[in-house]
């Protein structure tokens, strides 16, 4: 344990302090991000909830459309139907009102 640049104490793990739930490094295996921002509450990159993955070791991330917690492994929203990636090439969707890939062109409806 290493002593936490913010609060002080001896409770730094590798991705988050204990003592005050600050996030250091993305705890996602697949990304592995360095949160830059003290007060951030999700992965800039992969779009991980920290609250969530901390107090219940759960992988959350928010739809940008419905605003709605999914699975972080779900490559499709459950309720408003959005792709978070392309189901054919795996491109990040960029925008909710894509209708095709940009990548590969695919039908995203």
């Amino acid at each position: 344990m290493d002593k936490c640049p913010v609060c002080k104490e001896m409770k730094k793990g590798k991705y988050w302090c204990s003592g005050c739930k600050t996030v250091f490094v993305c705890p996602n295996p697949n990304c592995g991000a360095e949160i830059r921002k003290r007060d951030a509450e999700e992965c800039p990159r992969c779009g991980l909830l920290f609250a969530e993955h901390i107090e219940k070791r759960k992988m959350y991330r928010l739809c940008p459309k419905c605003k709605k917690k999914q699975g972080l492994s779900e490559p499709q929203c459950k309720f408003c139907r959005y792709w978070f990636f392309c189901p054919t090439c795996g491109h990040k969707v960029p925008s909710t009102s894509m209708l095709t890939c940009p990548r590969c062109a695919t039908s995203l409806r």
